[in-house]
């Protein structure tokens, strides 16, 4: 393992307010045919059939093997690393500092393990937070970043006339849901209507979407504002439901014994995704191998954090006990979001396909469902907000192209 680069901690909290009205819920998703520069390392790059396991019960690694190869493009391609180089240090802001959440810990563990490097791209990951970090992205102060789903890049877009860009998108359901406690007596959701959910912040769009598909539309519930992160002090309150993460809160209410219902949207076939990685028109117009390669680094980095998730999940807890970092967590909490979550997008990644590429029909569906529950006025053009074929032109089926790779 090489030597981490220390994430340096950039100023994006100046911004925030810029897109505050963007800001929200972290769920939905969009559709297009553009037309991309997709290269690879200018035929250096081959295919690897380099095979993979598991590691502490992680996901299985049924998307594709990362490449064996260890050479550098400045080896292969000078002329694509100066390129790569040309575009400077890259910011990525997180959307939730440095949790080992899918597209935050992939681009951490890239930058441990020195794929990045092996691009020729300077990156410098900063712990930060969903409307901070679309606001240094829509300042310039940021080049690439990552978001909750395609429809929250999208709303962000259409309310601040953004000019994000998605180029790689691994969850292709929802990671939220809504936990019912037992003692509520709900055996199906239409039983809400007249109820009280707990909202932190926001409601997430797949439940909204989820619960008007069951005959429960926004403003037929009550909604209480909870302070507070803590799932078991929130069902004491005697709240009817309460939205949450299925890589985070569930494992709390377990190890603590309390009994509840999970709803997932994926059960009611609610189009949604996870763990967006965009950058702006701008910068890929200006720097597109840069932009490629730093996906691809980033795909490398997942699969890396797959096989061997509790090393990866190391890296992340490192720099959350950094004071930079703004949040606090343990090595339990962090694998167990990481195992969740990397298990949803290999499950949900379609067989003989990588993970990460853009589903236009499924994003389009995401976005039409914002729009079905008033989310969104109407239905936006997606097609300058998506890249669909450069993450497929990273792949060779559902193997990574990595430059020089070839051997184990």
């Amino acid at each position: 393992m090489r030597p981490r680069r220390t994430c340096r901690l950039v100023v994006v909290l100046a911004c925030a307010a810029l897109l505050a009205g963007a800001c929200g819920d972290s769920d939905a998703e969009a559709d297009t045919d553009q037309d991309a520069t997709t290269t690879t390392a200018d035929g250096e790059a081959t295919a690897t059939t380099a095979t993979t396991g598991t590691d502490g019960g992680g996901a299985t690694s049924a998307a594709g093997a990362s490449p064996g190869g260890t050479s550098s493009l400045a080896e292969l391609d000078p002329q694509r690393c100066q390129g790569n180089r040309d575009a400077g240090t890259i910011t990525f802001p997180t959307a939730f500092s440095f949790a080992a959440a899918v597209s935050i810990l992939d681009p951490i563990a890239a930058d441990a393990q020195g794929f990045f490097d092996d691009m020729c791209l300077d990156v410098d990951i900063v712990p930060s937070f969903a409307g901070q970090a679309a606001a240094a992205m829509a300042s310039g102060q940021a080049q690439i970043g990552e978001i909750g789903s395609l429809g929250e890049m999208v709303t962000y877009n259409v309310r601040s006339d953004t000019d994000f860009v998605a180029v790689a998108q691994y969850g292709k359901t929802a990671v939220q849901a809504l936990v019912v406690p037992a003692e509520a007596g709900i055996d199906d959701l239409a039983d809400l209507e007249g109820g009280t959910i707990g909202v932190k912040t926001d409601l997430p769009s797949p439940v909204l979407v989820m619960l008007a598909r069951a005959g429960v539309e926004r403003g037929q519930f009550e909604e209480l504002l909870l302070e507070g992160f803590d799932p078991i002090a929130h069902l004491q309150l005697g709240i009817d439901a309460l939205p949450v993460y299925k890589s985070n809160e569930p494992m709390t209410l377990d190890a603590a014994g309390v009994s509840y219902e999970l709803f997932d949207p994926l059960d009611f076939e609610v189009p949604a995704s996870f763990g967006v990685i965009y950058t702006t028109a701008g910068f890929l117009d200006d720097h597109p191998t840069a932009v490629e390669d730093f996906v691809r680094a980033a795909f490398r980095g997942f699969r890396f954090a797959v096989d061997n998730p509790s090393e990866a999940v190391a890296a992340a807890v490192e720099l959350i006990n950094t004071p930079e970092s703004n949040f606090s967590s343990t090595q339990e909490v962090e694998e167990f979001r990481w195992i969740t979550e990397s298990g949803i997008v290999v499950e949900t990644t379609p067989a003989g396909q990588g993970v990460g590429l853009i589903d236009p029909v499924l994003a389009a569906s995401e976005i039409q469902s914002l729009v079905d529950v008033g989310l969104l006025d109407e239905m936006p053009d997606l097609a300058p907000m998506m890249d669909v074929e450069l993450a497929a032109g990273l792949y060779d089926g559902d193997q990574l192209i990595w430059p020089g790779s070839g051997s184990g």
